[in-house]
């Protein structure tokens, strides 16, 4: 063709609704007329070509095309020739060049599904808006008890092709994942005793299953290990194609399980996690599992970093477990100083402590690698420190994330924020612990008691003193509150801590103890006593 003089509307895509700026046909010097968008095309007598021809809306030329195998989709001419696939091809070629599939209402052709080699598609034919089109392959669909609807046309040629030998009913949807030919085929669905449907294996293969299902519940869904059911032909896993179409089940909303889903987690014996520090938390909680956390209140210097550093010893020398310590508010030198002391029974913190140099450096060295440290002193992020966490677990192996104080996560946020920060943290952990597999502990400040005592006076720990407790209520597995009476004179008394259970998810056990902080050794450990 020679030079572009013009344009004009395209007849053909006029007449399925397009085009309308009116400008698609481009007209050339010699009489010439293409449209880049639909292909249609005339010589400069305005006749329409052969190849044009299979584009124009009399279909009646489309039908005078050859049927013959789609060797580049492996589908048989057998099969071609049941669903009517008509092929066009390249006259200085000899080459394939657009496969036609016919669409039809009410069992007769008013169309064809055209696609341009290697993957361009388009309706030739009747405009189908406001039609009742049918599934393509609707027409020839045998009876039976199972009917197959894939997304593609090709991917319905392959799963017959694989299936012929059972002889089942196999369509597909004319226009993609889309919901309408569902609803206008109501009748038809209902003539099968079972409708499977296998979605191509990405996103919007899952949106069209989702759809589906709210119409038609009952449906049956396929899962195969390739994209789609023409990708298993080419890949030779007809078997696994099969296999998979005769144990196609009903679809399972996301979270829904079956007693037989999780039959041999809850006919296992019921086990002990591992031990806290203090044997009597271990007994009323039978120990610390993965996915699960607990947070631990206490008023203004009443032994919580005592407590974390007690956890940290323990799981790291003798449960032989990796610990990440994020501590908001110390250096990670003076928390390793403080772990080497409960190690050494030194006060390795203190400047008139009695200890020697060697000593400290034995203590620190016998940590090594089982602490894993964050240093975020004086700012953090929750996102961050939901980063550090997953590494600290996934790639560093920690088995316990100790995070102190939970309140420096929301440092500068107005109380409405926070409270809403403090909610998302608390959901948000809970759903990694179960994720990747730890247990989680926070620490957290309290808020005052509105009646009675003040927390350093001895006052009683609630549950609704913490700050964010509702959203922690909600969450956590464990609350633990750490009462102590700093104002007594007797040194015993005063250094004694009443640990309370205040809520238990599990297994709804209630209970205290206490723990004594020796001011010599640093130990904060369970007097010898009986279990309360």
């Amino acid at each position: 063709m020679s030079d572009i003089i013009g344009d004009e509307a395209c007849p053909n895509c006029r007449s399925q609704g397009h085009d309308r700026t009116g400008n698609h046909l481009i007209i050339f010097s010699d009489g010439g007329k293409h449209c880049n968008k639909c292909g249609y095309t005339a010589n400069k007598q305005d006749k329409i070509e052969m190849q044009v021809k299979t584009k124009s809306t009399d279909i009646k030329a489309i039908k005078d095309l050859p049927i013959k195998a789609l060797q580049d989709r492996g589908i048989d001419q057998t099969t071609c020739e049941l669903y009517g696939i008509r092929t066009a091809f390249d006259e200085s070629t000899g080459k394939p060049d657009s496969y036609y599939y016919p669409i039809t209402v009410r069992g007769s052709v008013v169309a064809y599904k055209q696609r341009k080699l290697p993957k361009t598609f388009s309706i030739i034919g009747q405009p189908l808006k406001g039609q009742q089109v049918e599934f393509i392959g609707q027409s020839v669909a045998v009876e039976g008890k199972r009917l197959l609807i894939t997304e593609g046309q090709d991917d319905a040629l392959a799963a017959y092709q694989m299936l012929s030998k059972y002889k089942q009913a196999v369509v597909s949807v004319p226009h993609g994942a889309n919901i309408n030919c569902f609803t206008d085929n109501k009748k038809f669905l209902a003539k099968y005793e079972e409708v499977i449907v296998c979605p191509d294996q990405d996103e919007q293969g899952q949106k069209l299953v989702k759809d589906i299902v709210k119409l038609f519940p009952d449906i049956k869904i396929m899962d195969i290990t390739e994209k789609d059911p023409n990708a298993m032909l080419l890949n030779g896993k007809e078997k696994s194609f099969v296999n998979s179409y005769f144990k196609a089940k009903s679809f399972k909303p996301d979270g829904f399980v079956t007693v037989d889903d999780v039959f041999d987690e809850a006919t296992r014996m019921p086990e002990w996690g591992r031990a806290w520090c203090w044997d009597s938390l271990t007994k009323l909680t039978y120990g610390r599992r993965d996915g699960e956390g607990a947070y631990f209140g206490s008023g203004v210097k009443m032994g919580k970093s005592e407590a974390v550093n007690q956890i940290v010893h323990y799981d790291t020398q003798v449960l032989g477990d990796k610990v990440a310590v994020f501590k908001l508010e110390e250096k990670p030198s003076m928390t390793v100083r403080k772990i080497a002391g409960k190690i050494a029974h030194k006060q390795f913190h203190k400047p008139d402590a009695d200890f020697t140099q060697q000593e400290l450096i034995d203590g620190v060295e016998a940590i090594g690698d089982s602490v894993i440290l964050y240093d975020s002193y004086g700012s953090t992020k929750w996102d961050d420190l939901k980063l550090a966490i997953r590494h600290a677990v996934v790639v560093e192996g920690a088995k316990t994330v100790i995070i102190d104080p939970l309140t420096r996560l929301t440092t500068g946020m107005v109380a409405s924020d926070a409270n809403t920060e403090l909610e998302r943290i608390a959901d948000e952990i809970s759903k990694l612990a179960k994720d990747i597999g730890f247990f989680y502990i926070f620490f957290c400040h309290l808020k005052s008691p509105q009646t009675g005592k003040a927390h350093e006076e001895g006052g009683k720990v609630r549950s609704n003193q913490f700050t964010g407790s509702r959203a922690m209520m909600r969450a956590c597995y464990y609350m633990i509150g750490i009462e102590r009476d700093k104002t007594v004179d007797d040194p015993i008394e005063r250094n004694t801590s009443s640990f309370v259970l205040l809520e238990d998810r599990a297994f709804g056990n209630v209970g205290s103890f206490d723990v004594y902080y020796n001011r010599d050794t640093g130990d904060y450990l369970e007097p010898v006593q009986e279990f309360k």
